[in-house]
């Protein structure tokens, strides 16, 4: 056969190098896709039904098609980019240039190809195929949305476009290269017959339903050339032998190669049994929330929980129930559980680091992963990644071993880490299956039948709410359930993220009926049930809430407060109003050792510092002397990560949301006798009938960031009504007070600034909505999938640079601020916005060829701004203060 002649992988030994045959590469990666879609394995079942399949049909024709996913490389272009001196291969043809991937090559070949391919019984097509049934099928696209995953299968959808078969495929006294395919595809499908459901390719709802699934198919297959493609699993072959032998040889490589990366079985989950079992004592008594996400009734089929109530009332545990249990009913395969920010992934990750093992089976070895942007730099995951193994190869050091070595394959890249069976990381990772990033389908694919658990889900503004929304619709139509989290989630927001849910179930919405707090709110198919919750006593609080006008009273407040022992937490809107309090304050303090200053300028290296000293600091483990008068003065930071907690919260004015969360942070820990919980809120004098600078006059930087001041004018308002927070007995009240608002309930003085605002909201989502992936439309070409198209999770106001910090050694050469630390790249950088990062100074022009040799070394600082503070005559950079922007002089 001539297809022996063509190869497939090359690499190079030595001086020589080494090939692999193309029919042997292409039958690796179905061996793998045969393995991944087992009858048995759930969401192949899920898959099978949604398209009205036996499993067993369903995997006989999806292996067909991944055994076809490299026909392009039978392009005479393509082979030219290897020359062999060996006899076997066919040589290049020098008109043939390497111009189109071999991916889309693919395309090409089975467009031109395919009719006649059906037509003289190479690809077992048992059934008339004359000119009506062609037009039939080729109007149904039935045949474009099969192939589309596999010849994408390099991370996005190709198409043939104008091609022409002859530009790329050509034909010599060696060989021809479409008779190479050909004869390859015909041996093939005697080999896996496709099974063609000839009753389904001619139903439109059928090509529908196969549309909406091809994201996942095209994951399987992405997965499957990923494991197939690796040498270490499936050794480079040239010998001749029948396909029909090698594809036992393949299946025998594919069954050592999942079982080396984790994925040759499902963990098999544990009945829920309570949460002394997964503690190991018998002492603890479950939150009403807890007790209701133990006896909630589950449905067939996905479902959303949305968990309602206060911090403390235990809703990560909850979340938790809830999971084991769906995966205990055969209702989801993994978990996803994703938060806001790197810092509480981290805290997440090592929370879940003993607790998800109890889910399973002793003999389970559920994959854990991390997922964001610098998970390299959290210690628990790269010992997680890295750990030893034991020396004894009894059971346990076997299990271990296993697990280790899937963790290592599954965070190798960022790309891979949803196919953990139990992952954590940013809602950003999540959001990304939606977006055209490369590869995005593999992250569908891995959350395909996960429970995705979301926490703070109030907490993402307008834009990732739209991508949110179509998130958990695609989730729901993939067979999977979500969990989502809240303290503070406004009837608006909860109607919509219903709505979604049940837009992907292919239901009417329903509005929520019930204004109760707490409250789990459970859809599925049928009518949503909205559970009323009791609140334990402890978790009961009231806050009162007091009001300064002027910054130089807020720092009187906080000196008063040093003075009678207490620590004081002061969270600013801006990093520059938190500097300048810093400043004011440390020079007062009787201790400056005892100020701490924590914002988002800051180089990695040292905002971990500062983290670690925050906690010894204000921690739960703190102690009474520790915390004597000690002052942190923060951003949003502060709230958003750390689990903390001070005697005297000031705030400045914010939405109320935040206000809410961050008094969240005052004497949240049990020490005793304290004095009455107090929120002192720094604001403008209210007023009834405020002027369009209301806000600005006082905190300028606010307005600059909570630019619709009416948010701020109500929860103003809200607060002098009540006089205090109270949770969870107000918790509506004060929520709907301010978001539930109408243009008629506020001033006409703030109504511009409310108008520009709601505009601005629309205007996100529809961008949101321009952004995602049309999902129903299939995995197809688009002008969304253009590589220099810069399309974020977050909508930001303007672009975000990474600048890395640069110092001089004693002898004068430029190093890393953070030398001589591991991950030293990651470290010495601070993400600044492009117009603070335009201030700063260039960097020296005798300095270059030293930073070209650091951008060698670190690769990941290609796309990045170097900066050397101490050579910048305006601005400047200090461990203790981290970046200011102008001013050097007046730095300490």
């Amino acid at each position: 056969m001539i297809y022996y002649h063509y190869w497939g992988k090359a690499q190079a030994k030595g001086q020589s190098v080494e090939c692999h045959l193309l029919p042997y590469h292409n039958l690796d990666v179905a061996a793998v896709g045969w393995l991944l879609l087992s009858p048995d394995r759930p969401l192949t079942q899920r898959l099978a039904a949604q398209l009205s399949l036996e499993p067993e049909a369903l995997r006989q024709l999806l292996v067909f098609w991944l055994g076809l996913h490299d026909i392009g490389k039978f392009s005479r272009t393509f082979q030219g980019l290897f020359q062999s001196s060996s006899a076997h291969l066919v040589p290049p043809i020098s008109q043939y240039i390497y111009k189109v991937k071999h991916d889309c090559l693919g395309e090409v070949l089975w467009q031109a190809k395919s009719d006649d391919w059906f037509m003289d019984g190479t690809l077992k097509w048992q059934h008339p195929f004359g000119r009506n049934e062609r037009r039939a099928l080729r109007e149904s696209q039935v045949f474009s949305v099969l192939s589309a995953p596999f010849f994408g299968h390099h991370g996005k959808p190709v198409a043939a476009g104008k091609h022409r078969l002859d530009e790329f495929f050509g034909s010599d006294e060696h060989a021809d290269d479409v008779e190479a395919a050909r004869q390859f595809i015909a041996d093939w499908a005697h080999i896996a017959p496709p099974a063609w459901p000839i009753e389904q390719l001619s139903s439109e709802q059928w090509v529908y339903a196969l549309q909406t699934l091809s994201w996942s198919i095209a994951g399987w297959a992405t997965l499957s050339d990923w494991l197939g493609s690796n040498q270490d699993h499936f050794p480079y072959c040239q010998k001749r032998m029948p396909l029909a032998d090698y594809w036992q040889i393949a299946l025998h490589n594919a069954e050592k190669a999942l079982e080396e990366t984790g994925f040759n079985k499902v963990s098999q989950p544990l009945l829920y049994a309570g949460m002394s079992y997964w503690f190991g004592t018998q002492s603890i008594t479950p939150t009403p929330l807890q007790q209701a996400a133990e006896t909630v009734e589950l449905t067939d089929g996905p479902q959303l929980f949305i968990l309602e109530d206060v911090t403390g009332s235990g809703k990560t545990e909850a979340a938790c129930i809830l999971t084991q249990r769906l995966l205990a009913a055969g209702l989801g395969d993994g978990l996803y559980f994703a938060l806001p920010t790197m810092a509480t992934s981290n805290a997440m990750y090592s929370r879940l680091g003993n607790l998800h093992r109890r889910f399973y089976t002793a003999d389970s070895s559920p994959s854990f992963v991390l997922a964001h942007g610098a998970r390299d730099l959290n210690d628990d995951f790269i010992a997680a990644v890295a750990a030893p193994q034991p020396a004894d190869l009894d059971y346990i050091a076997s299990e271990l071993s296993a697990t280790s070595r899937c963790n290592q394959w599954l965070a190798d890249s960022r790309k891979k880490a949803l196919l953990a069976e139990v992952g954590v990381g940013t809602i950003d990772q999540a959001l990304m299956a939606i977006l055209p990033f490369r590869h995005q389908s593999l992250r569908l694919y891995g959350l395909a039948r996960k429970v995705l658990v979301i926490d703070e889900v109030h907490a993402y503004d307008n834009y990732m709410q739209t991508l949110l929304s179509q998130l958990l619709a695609y989730h729901a139509r993939q067979g999977g359930s979500a969990i989502l989290l809240t303290a503070t989630l406004p009837r608006a927001m909860r109607s919509a993220l219903m709505a979604a849910w049940q837009s992907g179930l292919g239901q009417p919405a329903t509005k929520p009926q019930k204004d109760d707090f707490p409250l789990l709110t459970h859809v599925s198919e049928g009518q949503p049930l909205e559970l009323p919750l009791g609140s334990r006593k402890e978790v009961s609080r009231s806050v009162e809430v007091a009001w300064l006008t002027e910054e130089e009273q807020t720092i009187e407040a906080v000196i008063e407060a040093v003075e009678a022992g207490e620590c004081i937490a002061w969270v600013r809107n801006t990093v520059d109003d938190a500097i300048r309090a810093f400043e004011a304050i440390a020079a007062r303090h009787p201790d400056p050792e005892r100020c701490l200053l924590f914002h988002s300028r800051f180089a990695m290296v040292d905002r971990q510092r500062i983290e670690s000293q925050v906690i010894e600091r204000l921690g739960k483990d703190s102690t009474p002397e520790i915390r004597k008068g000690q002052v942190l003065i923060s951003t949003q930071v502060f709230q958003e990560s750390l689990d903390c907690d001070v005697d005297v919260m000031i705030s400045d004015i914010a939405p109320i949301d935040l206000l809410i969360q961050r008094a969240g942070r005052l004497q949240r820990h049990q020490r005793g006798e304290r004095c009455k919980p107090r929120l002192l809120v720094l604001a403008p004098p209210w007023a009834d009938d405020p002027d369009e600078h209301w806000l600005k006059r006082t905190l300028p930087g606010t307005q600059a960031v909570y630019r619709d001041t009416s948010l701020s004018w109500l929860t103003q308002r809200m607060l002098r009504r009540l006089g205090a927070i109270r949770m969870p007995e107000e918790a509506r009240d004060l929520i709907e007070g301010v978001y539930g608002q109408g243009i008629d309930d506020i001033p006409d003085t703030l109504q511009q600034g409310r108008i520009e605002q709601s505009s601005i909201q629309r205007a996100s989502g529809s961008l949101a909505t321009y952004n995602a992936l049309d999902l129903a439309e299939g995995y197809t070409k688009s002008d969304q999938w253009q590589e220099e198209q810069e399309i974020g999770t977050r909508l930001m106001d303007e672009p975000t640079v990474n600048v890395v910090l640069l110092l001089l050694t004693g002898d004068n050469e430029l190093a890393l601020w953070a030398r001589g630390s591991s991950h030293a790249d990651m470290l010495s950088q601070v993400k600044l916005r492009q117009s603070q990062a335009s201030k700063l100074a260039p960097l020296p022009g005798r300095y270059e060829g030293q930073w070209v040799a650091i951008q060698e070394r670190y690769k990941a600082l290609k796309y990045s701004q170097p900066w050397l503070a101490s050579d910048d005559p305006d601005c400047s950079y200090d461990a203790e203060w981290g970046v200011r922007l102008g001013n050097k002089e007046q730095a300490p």
